[in-house]
């Protein structure tokens, strides 16, 4: 065996993935393997270049891969020749009945479960009294995209906000797209008054975004991200985020891809999201300002 594993992530200048790496690395050498990293860039035909290069002749025992979308050729061909793989962040699409996706089919899936953290996200922003929220979502081709956005939507629909004041805008994982996000909700005729941005990069963008726009955070509108940072709670003002338990899921995708390498039977993890209230979160704009129950009741303040 050659002792060495591949770790393939979408975008290695996400601070979530910077910091999953060197949390995989540490796990991976505690248990005598080495980890080549690659950095896929959010590209399908890198990820793939990546795959068939790591899976050539056996160079690594076992790939945990971050997908850059639902199905690749790669991916096809790393199932087609029984690859031991891992899938992190986001699943992919296996329908069929062929060897490749009966083998991904069995490939066990590491990560975070945003459920009841988007809902403490949703129950906050109620409270304070906003009944406009914008989400920038990630891509909704991906199952990741359209979860985020669903699970918040549903949790605001659930307290009485109006599914048509809640306006999404697809990102693209970028710091740029949550910047030109923000343009595009600020533009409506009653733009939201609080934030949603399901990804750290797609954050500091919208961040960016406001402040281009002359906004302040809170005092002008809300902003919650997804996924925190080392710097996140230094921002003026704090980060408020849905932080995904980073060590938790390493040490996960260390014991899947380990476990696939000895030929035991593999499990997926899907550990909780925690809630991280900061202070960039307040009432809405004097004029703005709602008080709403859990069931929903409005009342003017």
């Amino acid at each position: 065996m050659a002792r060495t594993i591949g770790l393939v992530v979408s975008d290695v200048a996400n601070p979530f993935f910077a910091e999953l790496a060197g949390e995989f690395q540490r796990r991976a050498a505690g248990a005598g393997y080495a980890t080549i990293l690659c950095n896929s860039d959010e590209d399908a035909g890198r990820q793939d270049d990546y795959l068939a290069t790591l899976l050539a002749g056996r160079q690594v025992d076992g790939v945990v891969l971050v997908p850059t979308a639902a199905m690749t050729p790669g991916i096809l061909a790393a199932g087609e020749a029984g690859a031991r793989l891992v899938l992190f962040d986001r699943p992919i699409d296996c329908r069929g009945t062929n060897r490749a996706a009966t083998h991904l089919a069995t490939s066990p899936v590491v990560r975070s479960d945003a459920t009841a953290a988007l809902d403490e996200v949703a129950e906050l922003l109620v409270r304070l009294g906003h009944r406009r929220i914008g989400i920038i979502a990630p891509p909704l081709q991906t199952q990741v995209g359209r979860e985020r956005r669903d699970l918040l939507r549903d949790a605001l629909i659930a307290r009485g906000i109006d599914r048509r004041a809640i306006a999404v805008v697809e990102g693209d994982f970028r710091q740029d797209s949550g910047a030109r996000a923000v343009e595009s909700l600020l533009s409506r005729r009653q733009p939201p008054t609080a934030l949603f941005a399901a990804d750290g990069l797609m954050a500091v963008g919208a961040l960016q975004g406001l402040r281009s726009a002359a906004l302040r955070v809170p005092h002008d509108i809300s902003l919650v991200g997804f996924d925190d940072a080392p710097w996140f709670d230094v921002f003026d003002p704090p980060l408020t985020v849905v932080a995904q338990p980073v060590a938790t899921l390493a040490r996960a995708a260390v014991t899947a891809v380990l476990d696939l390498i000895a030929g035991r039977k593999a499990s997926g993890a899907r550990p909780a999201c925690r809630f991280v209230r900061r202070m960039s979160c307040g009432v809405p704009p004097s004029g703005e300002a709602r008080t709403t129950s859990r069931a929903g009741t409005v009342v003017r303040s």
